[in-house]
């Protein structure tokens, strides 16, 4: 897949670009595979705990296509949607999300039980493809910053 290789490689000047911050990044690709929106997290840089990378490149899309719903498209992010972006993912109707590092048991979206899932009117295929070289980067941050 071109996407998955591309958002390996934009992460790679994505990391180098934001050392102070959380190593998370994110894209929104369109399905005939574009790049719609990209964003890094912010939160350090901000003080605003809601700065997550999904949610500013779910923002960046929904300006873009000037559309309330993301229903053509695809989540591409480094670590596993946590709580608050899967909300956000589910409200505007991503039908496909790929990560690449798994958040901590009942932090992410892969924590929706099947009776949760059964009451929501969309939930997205969710697909962890592990890379270790981008767990070792959450890994690193965490241990130097907190």
């Amino acid at each position: 897949m071109e996407a998955f290789n591309s958002f390996l490689e934009r992460y790679a000047k994505a990391l180098s670009s934001h050392p102070e911050e959380i190593p998370s990044y994110s894209e929104i690709i369109s399905k005939d595979g574009n790049l719609i929106a990209a964003s890094y997290n912010s939160v350090e840089q901000t003080l605003n705990p809601t700065k997550h990378s999904e949610i500013l490149a779910i923002d960046e899309a929904l300006s873009k296509i000037e559309g309330r719903y993301l229903t053509d498209h695809i989540l591409i992010t480094a670590l596993e949607p946590c709580l608050l972006c899967s909300g956000a993912i589910l409200r505007v109707k991503i039908p496909e999300v790929i990560y690449f590092v798994p958040a901590k048991p009942g932090e992410g979206i892969s924590s929706y039980t099947t009776e949760s899932i059964y009451l929501l009117n969309h939930f997205p295929k969710c697909t962890l493809i592990p890379r270790s070289h981008i767990k070792f980067e959450f890994l690193t941050f965490f241990r130097e910053k907190r």
